[in-house]
């Protein structure tokens, strides 16, 4: 239903051109968010290792059952 309403909306919008400016707007700005959220994401798997200060998590951690190997 709110898929519904926002391209309902959306296409209300481009019908003006002060709304297909707003709605171009609104599109890069949620395409840059989405890039810098990525990033973030990519940059916290990065700091898990040897030099970053995070231990990287034990072997067999969080699968039950099975013992971490000596």
């Amino acid at each position: 239903m709110k898929n519904l309403f926002k391209l309902l909306l959306a296409r209300r919008m481009a019908g003006t051109p002060l709304g297909l400016a707003a709605l171009v707007l609104g599109w890069f700005l949620a395409r840059r968010r989405k890039r810098r959220h990525a990033h973030e994401a990519e940059r916290e798997t990065e700091r898990v290792g040897r030099r970053s200060g995070v231990a990287p998590p034990a072997r067999g951690a969080g699968r039950p059952g099975v013992a971490p190997r000596r």
